[in-house]
């Protein structure tokens, strides 16, 4: 568990990615890629909640699959914040943007890094709604499973 965050971790901090990378490409590709994206993030999460789910996993070990995606989730949108850090007030480097990514997964929000231009707000708003949906559904299975069956 504590090494697939440290994976994501360093993959987040040494992925080579201008912060120009993304915004290049014409809006409409922009959304397929981000749509593409959510979905084979979905199908990650979904995979993850069903590895939790088998029969006689303590709960520890039900958690670590849906952690990793979290992760995934995680660095997914803090890597699109960071290509767009134009877009946003408050948000100069990596670290702001997976601080950014982080209260915004907790819907903590403290206000310091506000997105200011339309497409970014639109792809925050995409994720509170993913959070709130995608990964607390997902939190809700695991926990609400309830203790490993005695064989």
């Amino acid at each position: 568990m504590t090494a697939g965050t440290a994976a994501f971790g360093l993959f987040y901090f040494l992925v080579p990615l201008s912060r120009h990378d993304l915004v290049r490409d014409p809006p409409l590709l922009r959304v397929l890629l981000l749509v593409a994206a959510l979905a084979l993030v979905t199908l990650v999460l979904v995979v993850q909640v069903r590895r939790s789910l088998r029969r006689g996993r303590l709960p520890l070990e039900r958690l670590a699959p849906l952690l990793g995606a979290v992760n995934l989730v995680v660095v997914f949108f803090a890597l699109i914040y960071y290509a767009n850090a134009e877009h946003f007030a408050g948000l100069e480097t990596r670290m702001d943007s997976l601080y950014f990514t982080v209260s915004t997964l907790c819907t903590v929000g403290y206000g310091d890094i506000t997105p200011v231009g339309p497409g970014v707000r639109a792809v925050v708003s995409i994720q509170m709604v993913f959070d709130l949906i995608i990964v607390t559904t997902a939190i809700s299975f695991i926990v609400n499973a309830g203790p490993p069956r005695q064989q």
